[in-house]
């Protein structure tokens, strides 16, 4: 499993993965505010994107 993935888990299991999620995309967004959207802004949407359908496939959510 790649490091991406193990990451993934531990804020599933610290029950903070969708505040994070917030703050990256919080995070791109001041930056396409800043300097225009970028080839970093992408790549890390893409990866965003990849976690999503990893948790997608892998995961239920239930309410708490």
């Amino acid at each position: 499993m790649t490091a991406r993935k193990e990451n993934i888990k531990f804020h599933i299991k610290e029950n903070d993965y969708f505040g994070t999620l917030a703050t990256v995309i919080d995070l791109i967004r001041q930056s396409a505010e800043e300097k225009g959207f970028t080839e970093a802004n992408s790549k890390t949407i893409a990866n965003l994107v990849e976690d999503l359908m990893f948790l997608q496939k892998n995961y239920k959510i239930s309410k708490k």
